[in-house]
């Protein structure tokens, strides 16, 4: 079934116009290069699209991560500072001499705070405390009674009294801020131990400071249509997040990962999680956005390629379609020509403004309706000569008609009176007519020819007496052969006259007829005076017919090379050649003809 279908699809191909398939095969070949282009381009651009989305978002959180940072760290700077203040100092090494002088040192603390927390607008609160339970706090106040020294911020500065510590989950402590007075998540908070000048930690000095700082950077930051950030410590628990319940179903185990870049499940929906972790302040900076907004914009994309390759086949169908025509209209109006010239007009020809391949076969055309043109002119020629030798040969038969019947008579007359040698002369004369009249035909025996050409012999041996002989040789095999009658004895008449009439010698004449392949070659030698070389060249091309014959020449060699070029074409004829003092061998071309 699917070989037929082949089949039937390659026959309908096969018998339509040149335009058609050039158009079809433009068309596919075009459409298959738009095809693999626009897979490559939709590859490369899918590609291309995921690895900016990706490295634009890696940017985002990269540049989120060194934003907290930087204020991290310049919250540290201020913590640095504040914990070498002189007044700080001098509180901590107990160097005042009266409450009085204490007081004036605490409200010197108590006023370096507050100008901070006036220049650092993101500072919530700030508090000391010291080893003995004793605090100073600006914006911030004790919850409970219980020391506190014993809080886990105050054991850890203590423990690393050289590092700066940073808390993002403040809760469960005895001190709050103001600003967090109903929620430690609202800050994230600083602390370092102080020390005096020996190196003992006196106590620890904590910044509170309020998380719309890190808000306002991460809110900053935008992550395509729904994508988001937020930030998470070291355990995976958040630090902010945007109010978005994708964040709290995201397991803390998946951002301890190593891993930066990752495609997770999030309920029904796929997303692409990036993650920076800071070493400095040891969170992560998570972003994250659903991969069907990448898919959009790749559908987008397929969208547009689809246009393109759409518009690219509507103009190569346009472009196709001119391109064919301008290469097949030449080749119409030739075949219009052709036409034209099948019916017989045979003057049109093919005017081309080219030279490529229509041009030069326009040309051919041209030549070959041309060729045509000359070579009807020649048969035309060729058979008015034919005609006019036919009608030659039928007025020479008129009077041999009229001679063969008196010779008849005179025949029967001689034998009546006993003239023997007169009546084989008449027989012969007879014959010789009889077999030129052969009732009107053209062809006859080859047996017929040569009993003709011998009666010719007779009759000139007994009018030259001893003045040669001749020895005829044929392969009784091709007596039955079909040649044009009358074309030895104009042979042998030459010999006769123009070669053994005019030598010294007793003449000898040979013919001989043989078969050369399809080829009847009949030969005619003598060995009378000759022809010299200008005159055998002369009429050798005469017989080709590369010459016309001068008047001076005889009729009866060229009559019959003419018969036979007429009835047989141009491979066959006459041929000459002689050797001037020693004799000439005429050879006649034949075809073998067979009844």
């Amino acid at each position: 079934m699917e070989v037929t279908i082949i089949k039937n699809m390659i026959a309908f191909y096969r018998n339509k116009s040149i335009r058609y398939k050039m158009m079809l095969n433009y068309i596919v070949v075009i459409l298959l290069t738009v095809v693999t282009l626009s897979m490559l381009n939709f590859n490369m651009v899918t590609r291309s699209l995921e690895e900016v989305t990706n490295n634009h978002t890696r940017q985002m959180v990269q540049q989120v991560q060194t934003n907290i940072e930087f204020y991290i760290m310049n919250m540290e700077k201020n913590i640095h500072i504040i914990s070498e203040d002189t007044s700080l100092l001098k509180y901590i090494n107990q160097e005042y001499e009266s409450d009085e002088n204490k007081q004036v040192l605490e409200q010197e603390i108590l006023h370096t705070l507050d100008v901070y927390s006036q220049v650092e607008l993101a500072i919530s609160g700030m508090l000391f405390a010291d080893a003995y339970g004793n605090y100073l706090s600006h914006n911030m106040e004790k919850i409970e009674s219980t020391p506190l020294t014993m809080e886990f911020w105050y054991r850890q500065a203590v423990t690393n009294p050289d590092e700066v510590l940073l808390f993002s989950k403040p809760i469960r402590r005895n001190v709050r801020s103001v600003y967090d007075y109903y929620s430690a998540d609202n800050v994230i908070s600083i602390a370092k131990a102080v020390k005096d000048a020996q190196g003992t930690v006196k106590g620890v000095l904590m910044v509170d400071m309020k998380l719309t700082v890190i808000k306002d950077i991460i809110d900053s930051a935008v992550l395509g249509k729904s994508g988001f950030l937020y930030v998470a410590d070291v355990h995976g628990d958040v630090v902010y997040a945007p109010i978005n319940p994708i964040v709290y179903r995201i397991h803390p185990d998946l951002i301890r990962l190593n891993h930066q870049s990752s495609i997770h499940m999030i309920g029904n929906h796929s997303y692409q999680i990036l993650k920076e972790f800071s070493k400095y302040t040891q969170w992560h900076v998570i972003g994250i956005f659903p991969t069907n907004e990448t898919l959009s914009i790749i559908i987008e994309v397929i969208m547009y390629i689809i246009l393109y390759g759409i518009l690219i086949l509507l103009f190569a169908i346009l472009f196709s379609g001119f391109l064919t025509r301008s290469l097949t209209k030449p080749i119409s109006k030739l075949r219009q020509l052709m036409a034209r010239a099948e019916h017989g007009e045979l003057e049109v020809r093919f005017d081309s403004k080219y030279q490529d391949e229509i041009g030069k076969l326009g040309n051919s055309f041209n030549h070959m309706i041309e060729s045509m043109k000359n070579l009807i002119n020649l048969v035309y020629v060729e058979q008015q000569k034919k005609r006019e030798a036919e009608l030659k040969a039928f007025q020479a038969q008129i009077k041999p008609h009229f001679l063969y019947n008196t010779l008849d008579t005179i025949n029967w007359m001689a034998s009546d009176y006993e003239a023997d040698d007169i009546s084989d002369m008449i027989t012969s004369l007879t014959t010789l007519f009889r077999i030129s009249l052969s009732k009107g035909k053209e062809m006859i025996p080859l047996r017929e020819e040569i009993k003709h050409v011998e009666s010719y012999l007779t009759i000139q041996m007994a009018r030259y007496e001893d003045k040669f002989d001749y020895v005829l040789s044929a392969d009784h095999k091709l007596r039955d052969c079909k040649v044009i009658k009358l074309i030895l004895q104009p042979i042998v008449e030459n010999a006769i006259y123009h070669g053994i009439k005019e030598s010294e010698v007793k003449g000898n004449i040979w013919i001989n007829v043989e078969q050369q392949g399809h080829i009847l070659c009949l030969s005619v030698k003598d060995n009378g005076r000759g022809i010299d070389h200008e005159t055998i060249k002369e009429m050798n091309l005469i017989f080709n017919g590369e010459k016309s014959k001068p008047s001076h020449y005889g009729i009866g060699m060229f009559n019959v090379n003419e018969r036979l070029k007429l009835s047989f074409g141009h491979g066959y004829g006459i041929q000459i050649e002689s050797i001037e003092g020693e004799g000439t061998t005429v050879y006649i071309r034949h075809p073998i003809i067979r009844d």
